[in-house]
């Protein structure tokens, strides 16, 4: 069984996890769920309160991340290739993500993540991630 608490106190060790200032709240062996608290250092369009591409791709990096490897090897697994759909801007308000590994081998991981706000239906972006595992 893996420990939310443990997994959250190790993401709060990492600089920018801190920035994005993000929570797991579920993780089991190929999956994890994730929800980001929206803060003025998110904001992409100061104009309309959208979350910058960068905070959410970013966002999805760290869920698929911690999918891939929750334990937080001394290691860890290293993005090689990234490929991020935007669906619809991310308003102000809580964003949440969903990782899938859909393929792990012995050298390299493959991740699904989706995020959305109020509707799991209505993704604001879609994302596929490879990660080095070393």
């Amino acid at each position: 069984m893996i420990d939310l608490q443990i997994v959250n106190a190790h993401a709060s060790r990492v600089p920018f996890f801190r920035f994005l200032n993000f929570e797991v709240q579920s993780l089991d062996g190929l999956h994890a769920e994730a929800e980001i608290t929206f803060e003025d250092r998110h904001i992409g369009n100061p104009v309309m309160e959208y979350y910058h591409g960068g905070i959410i791709a970013s966002f999805m990096e760290a869920t698929a991340a911690i999918a891939v490897q929750p334990d937080f090897a001394d290691v860890p697994a290293k993005p090689i290739n990234l490929t991020v759909d935007y669906l619809r801007p991310g308003v102000k308000g809580p964003l949440f993500a969903h990782a899938k590994v859909t393929r792990k081998g012995k050298r390299m991981a493959s991740v699904s993540v989706i995020t959305w706000q109020a509707e799991r239906e209505k993704a604001v972006a879609e994302g596929l991630y490879h990660f080095l595992l070393v």
